[in-house]
């Protein structure tokens, strides 16, 4: 009997392994893989990293700031993107000037069918998002 394959993005791995021993836990790997994979399949681009920084006293969805590195062509309107996505995702984005810590990229080790559902995701909480 066939069981669910193994995730191949790092992300993926750590947050499969957080799950098993945190199974209540939020974590954030999930939309970090899917916005990434969301900004190459909208944006067409080559390559994306989503960087996400958080203060050493936040969890859950409360994040510090995103930027996503790419080449000097769409810095500033994917950034925009990708923070309007977490934004949509329900994250409370705030950067006091405390240290902050990068949070894992995605890989991008993911199936093509792993990459259309994360741009479906997306563009659903986009659109109800924007209803608000």
């Amino acid at each position: 009997m066939p069981g669910k394959p193994a995730p191949r993005c790092a992300l993926q791995i750590a947050r499969q392994r957080r799950l098993s021993v945190y199974p209540e836990q939020f974590g954030l790997e999930q939309d970090i893989c899917d916005v990434t994979l969301w900004l190459v399949q909208k944006y067409r681009l080559p390559s994306a990293l989503v960087w996400v920084d958080r203060h050493y006293v936040q969890c859950g969805r409360e994040i510090a700031g995103i930027t996503v590195m790419t080449s000097a062509r769409h810095p500033d309107p994917l950034t925009q993107a990708a923070r309007k996505a977490f934004l949509a995702f329900g994250y409370e984005i705030r950067h006091t000037g405390a240290d902050t810590y990068g949070h894992q990229c995605c890989d991008r080790r993911h199936s093509h069918h792993e990459m259309l559902q994360a741009y479906g995701r997306i563009e659903a909480a986009l659109r109800s998002w924007r209803v608000r």
